[in-house]
């Protein structure tokens, strides 16, 4: 059949080339093109897909004369480009497709004698490839529906393409990378350094596999430290400064607490060419580890041992929010309440309230509120420790308003917490704020301890208090500069539970003031980072000992000729795990939902 079709098209062929041809200029130029392709009986069809991983596509077609093949794609090569009248063969390799996304491409071919090209398009995967196995279909639905809805970006999502093969968290970036690469709008979703985004604040956490467990309590030393040399030069004593203690954790219960110096690990000196695989293996604990108290004077470390040695294990412990609160005395007769706060956890506001009844009792006269290691956590938390400062005279005031997209904004929604009332936008109320009222202290000013790890809820207290015109004087260097906030969802599927933060609002105070992505830049600005530490809540801690200085006699201090100089010490570069610590922390500006 094939055959005789050939051949009655070359007689076609033939009979059209016989025919006279009348025009009306008396020139020798060339006859004018036939209509069409003149292509017939072709084996593709007008969209051809190609496998994946490459593949030689080969298709039969009947041309009336000469023909070129051509394709402006490189990854589409023509391995025949060209053939003559009669039964032709195209062969056409496709390459393997590695990326991400599908592609397509034309394949052009052009007949002689005719004013058309003949067009075959080569498909390789339509639209998202699906590179995951699709385990998590059910959970990467949940996670779009609450992105698209919710997200404070979310007026791109609508137009992403995605793949819902892939696993949880893979899925999630790839929302907000999509998001990003439309004029980078999401841009205080996460943290920057140099030009250069570090992290999303949005993300998700599960105990299914790929994340670790949520709820569980840690399992070290419960120890943070940091590689440290005691002076400037590289033959100064070398070992591991002491920066917390966790209360309860098996270094607590051996009475390893900041400051400490540790210049052995199970009998090894630390040196700079061992200290990251020690400084493991101090943190996951099981170690025996020689202690040091250290002093300086006149620069000079003076350093004493403690003996015995002493084993720390490894443990399960949970983490708490309060890791120490005292009342000091200055030399004026002040009395000074100390806080060190280092998450915004609801489960702990009970006791929040309790150390506000102790300052109450004490009779403070002001308040040094240390969040130096507190990267955030709940805003109901964050409004609760607003109200035990700011007391009855704000009750009302707005603590925080939280501006939502622009959908969720046009349909009028807007979230307030104020200052010693339950009603809040995320439950039916929250008890303790108003019951904080009674043990608030009513104060008009407050000195905070800062860094570049205050975050988030910390930040809202920083912003709050100053929008209702509580001065807020913080030490220590610029803080991270969270000025957004996640609403966090949970799912349970199967075995697994998941709980979802997509960063959904801005955080405002009072005044309307919201643009602090940069950070709070400190009234008193004091790097200790180079310092060696001293005991929390006391003089020997230099950021402390400038609070109270600051609080005892109301006139900012003078950070130049302090003792700072005579502490200084070389900090070496921490590994990622000895830096878990602090960077497992929960962070951010939280409201749960349903």
């Amino acid at each position: 059949m094939l055959k005789s079709n050939m051949l009655k098209s070359i007689l076609m062929v033939l009979c059209i080339g016989l025919m006279p041809v009348f025009v009306s200029s008396c020139s020798d130029d060339e006859e004018p093109l036939l209509e069409g392709h003149g292509i017939v009986e072709a084996e593709w069809s007008d969209v051809n897909d190609a496998d994946l991983d490459g593949a030689t596509l080969v298709y039969e077609f009947m041309a009336p004369a000469a023909w070129t093949a051509t394709c402006s794609d490189d990854w589409c090569i023509m391995m025949t480009e060209s053939g003559v009248a009669g039964l032709s063969s195209l062969r056409i390799k496709v390459a393997p497709n590695e990326g991400q996304y599908g592609r397509s491409t034309t394949v052009n071919i052009q007949t002689e004698g005719y004013s058309e090209p003949c067009v075959l398009t080569i498909r390789q995967g339509e639209g998202f490839l699906e590179k995951g196995d699709g385990v998590y279909r059910e959970i990467n639905n949940w996670i779009y529906d609450r992105m698209s809805t919710y997200y404070l970006w979310n007026e791109k999502i609508p137009e992403l393409t995605l793949d819902y093969s892939l696993d949880y968290q893979r899925f999630l970036t790839s929302i907000l990378d999509g998001v990003a690469a439309y004029d980078d709008v999401n841009h205080d979703d996460g943290a920057w350094a140099n030009g250069s985004r570090q992290n999303y604040y949005t993300y998700i956490e599960s105990n299914a596999p790929i994340s670790r467990a949520v709820g569980t309590p840690y399992t070290d030393s419960g120890i943070m430290i940091t590689a440290t040399i005691l002076g400037t030069s590289d033959d100064a004593p070398c070992g591991f400064a002491v920066l917390w203690v966790t209360p309860g954790s098996p270094a607590d219960k051996e009475g390893v607490k900041r400051g400490d110096f540790i210049s052995t690990v199970n009998k090894i000196a630390v040196t700079q060419n061992n200290y990251q695989s020690l400084g493991s293996q101090v943190f996951n604990g099981n170690v025996t580890i020689d202690l040091n108290d250290v002093e300086f004077v006149n620069g000079v470390p003076k350093i004493t041992p403690r003996v015995p040695s002493v084993l720390v294990g490894k443990d399960s412990y949970v983490d708490p929010s309060i890791y120490k609160w005292d009342v000091v005395k200055a030399p004026n007769g002040k009395n000074i309440g100390y806080l060190l706060y280092m998450g915004f956890h609801t489960a702990y506001d009970k006791q929040l309230i309790d150390v506000f009844n102790e300052f109450k009792a004490k009779n403070i006269d002001e308040l040094i509120i240390d969040l130096r290691y507190n990267n955030g956590g709940h805003v109901l938390s964050s409004t609760l420790l607003g109200t035990l400062v700011a007391g009855a005279a704000h009750t009302g005031d707005i603590y925080v308003r939280t501006i939502y997209n622009a959908s969720r904004t046009a349909a009028g929604e807007v979230g307030e917490y104020r200052i010693g009332e339950a009603a809040n936008p995320e439950n039916n109320g929250y008890s303790l704020i108003p019951e904080a009222l009674t043990s608030s202290l009513n104060l008009s000013q407050i000195y905070v301890i800062g860094s570049g790890s205050t975050a988030s809820a910390s930040e809202l207290l920083i912003n709050g208090l100053r929008g209702m015109d509580v001065d807020v004087n913080l030490i220590g260097t610029t803080t991270h500069g969270k000025n957004v906030g996640m609403e966090g969802w949970m799912k349970t599927a199967g075995n697994y539970q998941f709980l979802f933060y997509p960063i959904t609002f801005y955080c405002e105070n009072a005044k309307g003031f919201r643009d602090y992505s940069e950070g709070f830049i400190p009234d008193l600005i004091v790097d200790d980072s180079n310092i060696y530490p001293g005991e929390f809540g006391t003089t020997r801690d230099l950021l402390t000992n400038y609070a109270i200085q600051w609080a005892s006699t109301g006139v900012k201090p003078e950070t130049k000729g302090s003792r700072a100089a005579d502490d200084n010490v070389k900090v070496l570069k921490s590994s990622a795990e000895m830096m878990t610590p602090l960077t497992r922390k929960v962070g951010g500006s939280i409201m749960m939902r349903n």
